[in-house]
C-alpha cells in the first residue's frame, strides 16, 4: 500500500488550513453520525538491522463508527489493516491479519469546535493511549514489559506467543517472527470539510518491547522517532455506508480517500 507523493501533498495543505473547503457553515453543527473509514499516516525515522537510519511509514485504515450529541463525539474502533513500508528493500515488516484482529481499541472521544474562518469546525481528539499485548495498572504511565513471562503480559492475537507477533524478513534471507507488546498514543485536530469528510493532522508516539523471536538477529528493539516535519502525519475520514466492512475497506481504500495508483 502507497500513497503517491502528489496526494500527500494535497493532504498536506489541507491539513494546515491553507484551502478552505464552502461547505459546512459556522451557523449549522454537522452531523457527523454514522459509519466512517479512517486512514492515519504514521512517518518516522527508524534505525534497522542491516539497513540503518530509514524513513519508515504506516499506514493504517480503520472503521469508526461516531455517536453525536451536539457537539460532542464519541467514537469506536475497528482496524481493519495495517501497510508498513520500511524505506528500504532490505527489511520487511508485515503485521498479521490475526495481529490486527486480536485489537480491540477503547472507546474514544472527540469534540466539535466553532471556527470563525472556513472550514468553520474543527474536529478535535484529545490524546489516546493504547496498551497492545499486556494489561497494566497505569496504561499510560507504567514501562511496558520486556520479559514473556511477566504476568502483565498475554497473547492478544492467539498464536500461543507472548504478546504479538510481526512478521520479519530481512535481505530476503533473514525471515522470523518478532513478539512484543506496544503503547501508541495519538491526537487528532482536523477541519470538518463537510458531513462526509474530515482532514487533518495527527500527533503521535509509540513504544515498543521486544519480548522474543524466533530467529536471533531478530531480538532488537528499533529505535524510531516520529518525522519531525509535523505535516507529513495526517489523518483522513471518510463517510461510508452502514454496511461497510473491513474485506469491503480493503478492496475500495483507494477510491474512498482518492488515493491514486503508484507503480
Amino acid at each position: 500500500m502507497r500513497v503517491s507523493k502528489a496526494s500527500l501533498v494535497v493532504l498536506a495543505i489541507w491539513a494546515t488550513g491553507v484551502l478552505s473547503w464552502p461547505h459546512v457553515f459556522a451557523n449549522d453543527v454537522p452531523d457527523l453520525s454514522g459509519r466512517w473509514a479512517m486512514m492515519q499516516i504514521y512517518p518516522q525515522t527508524a534505525t534497522l538491522p542491516f539497513a540503518g537510519e530509514v524513513l519508515r511509514t504506516s499506514t493504517v485504515l480503520q472503521l469508526v463508527d461516531v455517536e453525536q450529541d451536539g457537539t460532542a463525539l464519541t467514537l469506536r474502533d475497528v482496524y481493519c489493516h495495517t501497510d508498513i513500508d520500511d524505506g528500504t528493500s532490505l527489511v520487511k515488516t508485515t503485521i498479521p491479519s490475526a495481529f490486527m484482529q486480536s485489537l480491540r481499541p477503547a472507546t474514544r472521544t472527540a469534540t466539535l469546535v466553532a471556527k470563525s474562518t472556513v472550514p468553520a469546525w474543527r474536529f478535535v481528539q484529545p490524546p489516546y493511549v493504547e496498551v497492545r499485548g499486556a494489561m497494566l495498572a497505569s496504561p499510560e504511565t507504567d514501562p511496558l514489559p520486556d520479559d514473556p513471562e511477566d504476568p502483565r503480559v498475554f497473547d492478544q492475537d492467539g498464536d500461543g506467543e507472548p504478546g504479538l507477533t510481526v512478521q520479519v524478513t530481512i535481505l530476503g534471507i533473514v525471515e522470523g517472527r518478532t513478539f512484543l507488546v506496544q503503547r501508541v498514543r495519538y491526537a487528532l485536530d482536523g477541519a470538518v470539510l463537510s458531513n462526509s469528510a474530515i482532514d487533518g493532522s495527527v500527533v503521535w508516539s509509540d513504544e515498543q518491547s521486544v519480548l522474543g523471536a524466533t530467529n536471533p538477529l531478530l531480538l532488537v528493539n528499533t529505535e524510531s522517532a516520529p518525522d519531525p516535519h509535523p505535516e507529513k502525519h495526517m489523518f483522513i475520514m471518510r463517510r461510508v455506508e452502514e454496511g461497510m466492512t473491513c474485506e469491503r475497506l480493503l478492496e475500495t481504500w483507494r477510491e474512498i480517500f482518492g488515493i491514486e495508483q503508484t507503480s
